[in-house]
């Protein structure tokens, strides 16, 4: 074939081309387009309604009309140029996303590595400031600075308190080091002489020492006090920074190792007691520290007990050798606390010491009645509320007036379940060694007199005597 047939053939090919391609889009039918327009508008309205039912049943007709205009070679260099460009589109593709990733991670480990660089800084900063704090190597030396922890003073206080006066330099090294050391759970409140050249383990276990406090507190703790009335006095005085905690301590087991009368006392949560060491805070004068710890100011009494019930021997009558008040105690037939518990009603009824003695025969000729006598029930009006003083003190968490203590003698038989009160050695003594009466009954007047009786009927001429 020569070059002008090839070239007259391509031009026809392409014009039927362009041809077919018109009425694909413009969906004239195929053998309209070379023929004249002759069809009468009848056929035409056929083949119009043809086409839509085409149309409504799946486009059939349309989907012959695309494959034969695209059929033979000119489909297959359409399909197999389609399928060049995709391919050169997705290694397009991936070649960005490679260049992105590359580039992503060099950002990101430049930003990883600047990280790093700071933080070696800042903690090399942070290492290098606190060990010299730590040991004291930057602060000045031999300048005293008295330091007041407040009674109510967090840990966190505490820091702030030694920063503020230059006992420290690095408060957030100060708190990692005593948290390592759990210095937050013992230091003590109160006021402190510290110095300024002290390295961390010298100011923490100077502030865990109670003996380090620079402020003394003189309190008397008087016979008859329960132990509510101790720990609101000691709180007000301000030796206790949280009188609750005292009170958790009375209540608790944690003296049993060092005071075998304690022990003996079982465990508090079996005993029936409202507080456990009731009647063994001896009373006396005591030196306390401002905002001690409660279990030392607890252990200050329960040892000044010891030293004048327990551990003193002296002389008795009807002993032939120095015995304690422990021993004597016993030996009445009684524990000894039933006895500290007899001790405890005898200071809260009587109205001086003689009259000790009396009411201790009236409580022990009761006892020994037996249950099933008219005497079983102590009877007693300091027991009604225990261990509250009266119905006014008692508070409205409890009940108020209408508090009824498991204490009550005038509903109990014998003996309540421990002591009322702490007592003094004279009450003590008059526990055991009572007068030899046979009253029943006691009244006292405004003044102070006591009237005895052995009977109900002589008891109530004595009440009329006094109203």
């Amino acid at each position: 074939m020569s070059n002008n047939e090839f070239n007259e053939n391509e031009l026809k090919w392409r014009e039927e081309r362009k041809k077919k391609v018109q009425s694909f889009h413009l969906n004239i039918d195929e053998s309209a387009l070379d023929a004249p327009y002759t069809q009468e508008p009848e056929k035409e309205t056929q083949r119009h309604s043809e086409r839509t039912t085409m149309r409504k049943s799946g486009g059939a007709r349309q989907s012959d009309e695309i494959n034969s205009y695209s059929g033979g070679k000119t489909k297959e260099m359409i399909e197999k140029d389609y399928k060049k460009a995709d391919k050169r589109q997705k290694k397009e593709a991936k070649r960005r996303e490679k260049r992105k990733a590359k580039k992503n991670r060099r950002v990101f480990t430049f930003i990883w590595l600047l990280m790093v660089i700071m933080a070696g800084v800042i903690l090399s900063r942070f290492l290098l400031t606190g060990i010299n704090d730590m040991l004291a190597i930057s602060r000045p030396e031999n300048n005293r600075v008295v330091v007041k922890i407040p009674r109510d003073a967090t840990f966190d206080d505490v820091i702030n308190i030694l920063y503020k006066n230059k006992i420290i330099k690095e408060k957030g090294f100060f708190k990692l080091y005593a948290n390592m050391k759990h210095a937050e759970k013992y230091y003590e409140k109160g006021t402190f002489k510290l110095e300024t050249n002290m390295d961390y383990e010298a100011i923490i276990n100077y502030l865990e020492s109670p003996y380090n406090n620079e402020k003394t507190i003189s309190v008397q703790i008087t016979e008859g006090m329960n132990v509510v009335e101790i720990a609101n006095k000691l709180y007000k005085a301000g030796v206790l920074s949280d009188k609750d905690k005292f009170l958790k301590m009375c209540n608790s087991d944690k003296f049993d190792e060092d005071y075998d009368f304690i022990k003996s006392l079982g465990k508090a949560k079996n005993n029936g007691r409202y507080y456990k060491l009731e009647g063994y805070l001896y009373p006396d004068t005591y030196t306390f520290y401002e905002n001690e710890d409660p279990s030392l100011t607890v252990s200050r009494m329960l040892s000044n007990f010891a030293a004048k019930n327990v551990n003193t021997l002296s002389t008795a009558e009807g002993y032939d050798e120095k015995v304690s008040v422990e021993e004597r105690a016993e030996d009445t037939g009684f524990t000894f606390d039933q006895i500290m518990t007899v001790a405890s009603l005898i200071q809260a009824e009587a109205a001086n010491t003689k009259d000790m003695y009396n009411i201790s025969s009236i409580l022990f000729n009761r006892l020994n009645s037996g249950n099933a006598s008219d005497f079983a029930s102590l009877g007693l009006d300091s027991t009604i509320y225990y261990p509250y003083r009266d119905k006014d003190s008692v508070p409205k968490s409890e009940g108020g007036k209408k508090f009824k203590s498991k204490y009550d003698t005038y509903k109990l038989k014998g003996l309540p379940p421990g002591p009322i009160c702490n007592p003094s050695s004279d009450a003590i003594e008059a526990a055991i060694n009572p007068n030899n009466t046979d009253y029943y009954f006691f009244c006292h007047d405004s003044n102070g007199e006591a009237y005895y009786a052995s009977t109900y009927e002589e008891h109530e001429y004595n009440r009329s005597i006094i109203e």
